[in-house]
């Protein structure tokens, strides 16, 4: 089963890139700001630059990362130029944790952290309804232990 993030949580970060760009065109339309003079007002510019850069960089990430719940274990696949897989078995998962931020709670996204024996981690980041999700690695990684124990 194939896990992707949440539309609702990459549109929240869409608008705020909006909102930001609106209100970056407004301060240089209104106030005339100087980037090459040290002020208040360039630093507040550069600092709102900032924060789109790191909007758009998990707008980025969120695509490019693609999660799948198996029947062993946990696949985490990253590909830009090159490709990157960590998997997880269920044998060696020591914690699974969830987390959801005051918006996910309202927005029913969220992330959760899959962690091994090993110290790997795999973050499924903006998961819609990680409630679910969740239940559903449990569920596999009981079905895992029963199916393990049966043939032992």
């Amino acid at each position: 089963m194939k896990v992707k993030s949440s539309l609702v949580s990459q549109l929240l970060n869409i608008f705020l890139i909006i909102l930001t760009f609106i209100i970056l065109i407004l301060m240089n339309l209104n106030y005339h700001v100087n980037l090459l003079t040290f002020s208040f007002l360039s630093l507040l510019y550069f600092l709102l630059i900032a924060i789109v850069l790191i909007l758009l960089n998990e707008i980025i990430i969120r695509k490019l990362y693609v999660y799948e719940i198996e029947e062993k274990g946990i696949r985490e696949s990253f590909s830009l130029f090159s490709k990157r897989e960590v998997f997880i078995p269920y044998s060696n998962i020591t914690k699974l944790e969830l987390k959801k931020s005051f918006v996910g709670r309202l927005l029913n996204y969220g992330d959760i952290e899959v962690v091994s024996s090993s110290s790997n981690k795999i973050i499924l980041k903006g998961i819609k309804n990680p409630e679910t999700i969740l239940k559903k690695i449990k569920s596999m990684f009981e079905k895992y232990k029963e199916t393990k124990e049966e043939n032992e």
